[in-house]
């Protein structure tokens, strides 16, 4: 699947939280038709290096089917120093995680090449599996154990016994981005009849060495 589905899918979730490119104003997007009240808006900035050096907190309500402007952040003097990772999230008066998104925010082009030095990240993966009429449910943790974030992360459903893709399968996220310490829970399905044997999930990204992540049958 190509990472634009990913990145569409991201951007029409009907509650949603994003970073206006221009003047870097946060913004909240509510397209249901139940208003919202007492959300926590959160925004923090990153060093490459996973230094937080910003944080930033305001409780927002959101009518039905509306749009609203939250804080906007001072990105000029970070940004002067290199790049810079934004993370957002919105989240219920329970503390549910309702939306989230990271940038990667470079002053001009060339501050994008900052990547290119970015160290190898380590992740790590657990898989489980349980089959449900004709369809295979595998349920991944993907966690980032090291101290570097690990960007565009892909997963590749294949049979372990030959190497092939198992295809059609319908990840609930993929190319996903995991900052220091950041845990990812993601869900794929799959028609039993396609695959030979047991499955596995190859992983790949930006900064990391490709990976294979077992796929256990759930207990």
């Amino acid at each position: 699947t190509q990472s634009s589905f990913y990145a569409v899918k991201k951007a029409c979730e009907p509650i949603h939280i994003q970073l206006d490119l221009s003047n870097y104003q946060v913004d909240v997007v509510n397209t249901t038709i139940a208003p919202l009240s007492g959300l926590l808006v959160t925004a923090d900035v990153y060093t490459l290096d996973s230094k937080r050096v910003a944080h930033m907190e305001e409780h927002k309500n959101i009518a039905a089917d509306a749009g609203i402007n939250s804080m906007k952040l001072d990105l000029a003097s970070f940004l002067q120093s290199g790049m810079v990772l934004v993370k957002l999230e919105l989240h219920d008066p329970n503390g549910k995680l309702l939306s989230d998104n990271l940038y990667w925010l470079g002053a001009e082009s060339s501050s994008y090449r900052q990547l290119d030095h970015l160290p190898a990240a380590t992740l790590m993966g657990t898989a489980s599996s349980m089959q449900i009429g004709a369809t295979v449910h595998i349920h991944l943790e993907l966690h980032n154990t090291g101290n570097v974030p690990a960007l565009a992360d892909k997963l590749t459903l294949l049979n372990a016994t030959d190497g092939g893709r198992i295809l059609p399968a319908y990840l609930s996220d993929n190319y996903v981005s995991l900052l220091a310490g950041e845990t990812r829970d993601i869900e794929i399905e799959y028609p039993a009849a396609s695959a030979q044997g047991a499955p596995q999930l190859a992983v790949r990204g930006w900064n990391l060495k490709p990976f294979t992540i077992a796929v256990a049958p759930a207990k």
